[in-house]
């Protein structure tokens, strides 16, 4: 039977560092981070490759406090600095680096359903703000797909060739914090044809595809609600149409975060962040069903 290359994606966060002080090649490879791949369940067995990115861990408090600056100064950064783009070959458990960056980061890597090219966002070194790129899975042939003083991250492929992502485009901040607002956009596989697909005045997050192509993402209620207790899970079409609340209408103190598709489950998987939410997605790894419908917190 042919084994198909799949990979998915995950993420270390540490504690705030700098470059040098990120683990290196030959600490990643000496079997401290590599063990536990030995005891993986056989359903990783056709599975060869994880992406993921190293990088320091943020110093605000707030889920999403991680771009741009603080109002108060310009020169104020939210971000963090020096992340690498790594890849693990879980047969042979070794680590290899596809891009590292000193003085800019790397967030948010996602595969391509063809398992072929990743697309991730870069703040590249001394610039101010993260664009949308694409790389193909052996380190090859970057491409640049969005540019632009504006802060683009949190990338999903769309089924229909398009690409979805979180923007702070339209230039809101935070109405009780002090930095800025991201919300949902999508453009063509190019970058071209750039549309807004969501106008929350607070911030929508984390977008993914459900199986029958809806765009699912976490969106902050603030209008005739409190300010910092529902966070939920909604569900758009790719177009930005028929949005309408998925999960956890009625569920007050806590945030829906990187909440995904389960094959052959109704349920979806994400992180619970308790409260209004952590730095870095803190939280536990939760499973959410809608099957009682969109109020009901089972």
């Amino acid at each position: 039977m042919m084994k198909y290359k799949i990979l998915i994606y995950i993420v270390i966060l540490l504690a705030p560092v700098t470059f040098a002080e990120l683990p290196s090649l030959e600490t990643l490879n000496s079997g401290v981070f590599t063990q536990s791949i030995k005891n993986l369940p056989g359903e990783f067995d056709n599975i060869e490759e994880i992406i993921f990115v190293q990088r320091g861990g943020y110093e605000d408090p707030h889920w999403y406090a991680n771009i741009g600056y603080f109002c108060d100064s310009e020169n104020d950064p939210a971000y963090t600095t020096g992340a690498q783009l790594c890849k693990l070959n879980l047969k042979t458990g070794r680590i290899s680096i596809l891009l590292e960056t000193a003085k800019g980061c790397i967030r948010d890597p996602k595969v391509h359903y063809d398992a072929e090219k990743i697309i991730f966002a870069w703040r590249k070194d001394g610039l101010k703000h993260y664009n949308l790129y694409e790389i193909d899975v052996d380190g090859t042939n970057i491409r640049q797909i969005t540019s632009g003083p504006f802060d683009d991250y949190e990338p999903e492929y769309l089924p229909d060739g398009g690409i979805v992502f979180v923007s702070t485009r339209a230039r809101r901040w935070v109405g009780c914090w002090i930095t800025q607002v991201g919300t949902i956009y999508r453009c063509d596989g190019d970058g071209g044809n750039i549309q807004m697909l969501s106008c929350n005045i607070e911030h929508d997050n984390t977008p993914s595809v459900l199986p029958n192509g809806q765009i699912l993402y976490m969106r902050w209620e603030y209008v005739d609600r409190s300010q910092v207790e529902f966070h939920h899970l909604w569900t758009m079409n790719p177009d930005g149409t028929n949005q309408e609340i998925y999960y956890g209408n009625e569920v007050s103190w806590g945030v829906f975060l990187s909440c995904r598709p389960i094959p052959n489950d109704e349920r979806v998987m994400g992180i619970y962040s308790p409260g209004h939410g952590h730095r870095d997605q803190y939280g536990w790894l939760s499973f959410f069903s809608r099957k009682y419908g969109p109020d009901d917190p089972r």
